[in-house]
């Protein structure tokens, strides 16, 4: 019999030890999240920092939406730094789905998403999500944010061939930055408006930002990053023609990256150097240096750089006279290039299918590359006239279809087909157009539904139940909207505060279902005693706000003596001996009060009357 209690004592003592280390580890992950959240993001690269992200996700019932969030940020940062681009817009998505996170934490999962939008080539949603991201930090009064935000909004511009804006809304960055210097990551900033400059075709604006950067790395011992910074001043020296400088700038990204064991970031290295080592004909360097390239983007799954690399190679190949591999490559590259949406740079693949296709005499499939190139220009390039770039483009692909035409002429027997195909392709470019005419019509008309289908949700979240008041994100919205439009309209209106004052008493000693069926009551109650215009809601567990256009505080006193005498006649049977207590303010804003929430917080620290419920 001892031995037995003696066994149920140690089996006991282990339970309550595995129970006590569990919330020890809870504690720590909490803190580590934290921890690494507010240090330098470009030191998130390690393994540790990964496998501590994701216990919190895997556990995340144990854990706040705070935490979460900013775990979810965590894991897109380490992706970032390790070049999976990909990877990292998705923990940014995944993270932003999570509901009732701080705004700084939303921001930051914006802008590392509005990243994900420029790296897959989405630039529509790039400048929206920028925007938004943008107006959001504006009213927090975040400057860091803002002015990123801002700066990833010139980059669609630029992307989108709206170059006026871009200039306009840079100039606005850079003067803003100029002004709040200590209140923003200089370096972050710095890249994207050097990004911006480069899709403005600003080239030497780039160099002379990307070695500021590069000067303020080497100051504030911040290297960890700074094989993306060499990344993007090669990019900016391989469009100046600078191939030497390219090659120097490239290299020394590789040597960083492989220094922090960056495989992605060395593949990207490879790439550019490459594509430099082409320029400077030397195909059978770089040829292994894109075969390397190739490798570990296959392996990560980066269709988007495996694309770009695919196109260097076929170049590669032809220049080295291998034609097979060439030809092997290059429709690898037109079958993975047709769910993707292209780069200005990688549209150069449908010229080189033109030529292939020119080559092996299948002259329809030329001329639909041709066009298909066009096609993507213009989509490009909507804003481009025909007294700039867009003309000399125009006539070289005009000069080609005439070579194309004629060849297709010299064959005798194919002439006539030829003619026929062609006009069945004007006709069925007029009918794509018509198509295109109807589709954009449709997606007003849905975009229409859309918004009628939210209006109407809305209008169903006015019509709660009777055991039910309108939460706190509710509450605030219609709080500020009618104490706007009171002030504005010079009419009454009469705020009251009520607060269970013995809530967290409440709360310590019964579980969450009591509480929801005390809520419940207190609702049902609220609800029988109001008017219809009067409104009611939620502030936090245990505090109600209520407002009542075109009345006074005298007026309104009357519906509180009955929400009193309500309270204390209804019997609570599931709290026992414990009763509700209650306070209340009530109070009706002067011409001074101009915020509602000044005078909120005012109004809920007045000594209301109180109210006991046995």
């Amino acid at each position: 019999m001892k031995r037995m209690l003696l066994g149920i004592l140690i089996s006991f003592c282990i339970i309550l030890n595995g129970q006590a280390e569990s919330v020890n580890s809870d504690k720590n992950y909490r803190q580590l999240i934290n921890a690494y959240y507010i240090q330098d993001k470009e030191l998130l690269i390690s393994q540790d920092v990964v496998d501590v992200a994701q216990a919190v996700i895997n556990n995340r019932n144990q854990y706040g939406h705070h935490i979460v969030a900013r775990a979810f940020s965590i894991l897109s940062d380490v992706a970032f730094n390790r070049g999976n681009l990909l990877m990292a817009f998705q923990f940014a998505q995944y993270g932003s789905e999570i509901d009732n996170i701080d705004v700084d934490v939303a921001l930051d999962l914006m802008l590392k998403i509005a990243r994900g939008y420029y790296a897959q080539g989405h630039y529509i949603q790039l400048k929206e999500t920028s925007q938004k991201a943008a107006r959001l930090a504006q009213q927090a009064n975040n400057m860091n944010y803002h002015l990123q935000a801002l700066a990833y909004s010139v980059v669609a511009y630029a992307l989108s061939a709206d170059y006026a804006l871009a200039v306009k809304e840079l100039s606005k960055v850079e003067n803003l930055l100029s002004q709040n210097k200590q209140n923003v990551d200089q370096i972050t900033l710095l890249e994207i408006i050097a990004e911006a400059h480069f899709y403005l075709s600003e080239y030497d604006n780039v160099v002379e930002l990307l070695d500021r950067v590069l000067k303020l790395r080497t100051d504030m011992s911040r290297t960890e990053g700074i094989a993306q910074s060499y990344h993007l001043v090669a990019k900016a020296y391989y469009q100046l023609q600078q191939y030497d400088d390219a090659y120097n700038a490239f290299w020394q990204s590789l040597q960083f990256a492989q220094q922090h064991k960056l495989n992605i970031r060395v593949a990207y290295a490879e790439l550019g150097l490459g594509q430099v080592l082409f320029q400077q004909q030397q195909f059978t360097l770089a040829k292994e240096r894109l075969l390397k390239a190739q490798v570990v983007f296959t392996q990560y799954n980066l269709v988007r750089v495996k694309l770009s690399t695919q196109i260097s190679l076929v170049k590669v190949l032809y220049a080295l006279d291998q034609p097979e591999e060439a030809d092997e490559m290059l429709l690898l590259a037109q079958s993975l290039a047709k769910n993707l949406v292209l780069s200005p740079q990688q549209i150069e693949l449908y010229l080189l299918l033109t030529d292939y296709y020119s080559g092996q005499k299948n002259f329809e499939q030329a001329i639909e590359a041709q066009r298909h190139y066009l096609t993507l220009y213009q989509t490009l390039y909507p804003n481009v006239s025909d007294n700039n770039s867009f003309a000399s483009v125009a006539k070289s692909a005009s000069n080609k279809a005439k070579i194309l035409a004629l060849n297709v002429a010299e064959q005798s027997e194919l002439s006539l087909k030829f003619s026929e195909k062609y006009d069945q392709q004007n006709l069925l470019i007029i009918l794509l157009a018509s198509l295109l005419s109807f589709s954009v019509i449709f997606i007003v008309f849905c975009r229409f539904q859309v918004r009628r289908q939210k209006l109407n949700r809305s209008y169903d979240e006015i019509e709660l139940p009777q055991n039910h008041l309108a939460q706190p994100v509710q509450t605030k919205r219609w709080y500020q909207q009618q104490y706007k439009m009171a002030r504005k309209y010079q009419y009454n209106i009469s705020v009251a505060y009520l607060k269970v004052e013995n809530w967290q008493e409440l709360s310590f000693h019964f579980n969450r279902k009591i509480l929801t069926d005390v809520s419940q009551v207190l609702a049902v109650i609220i609800n029988e005693n109001i008017d219809e215009e009067d409104y009611a809601g939620v502030i936090i567990e245990g505090e109600y706000l209520f407002l009542c256009p075109h009345q006074t505080p005298e007026q309104i006193r009357v519906k509180f003596t009955r929400i009193q005498q309500a309270i204390k006649t209804r019997v609570f049977a599931n709290l026992g001996d414990y009763s509700v207590k209650v306070i209340f303010s009530i109070d009706s804003p002067n011409i001074q009060d101009i915020d509602p929430y000044v005078f909120l917080s005012r109004l809920s620290q007045c000594n209301g009357n109180k109210e006991q419920k046995a």
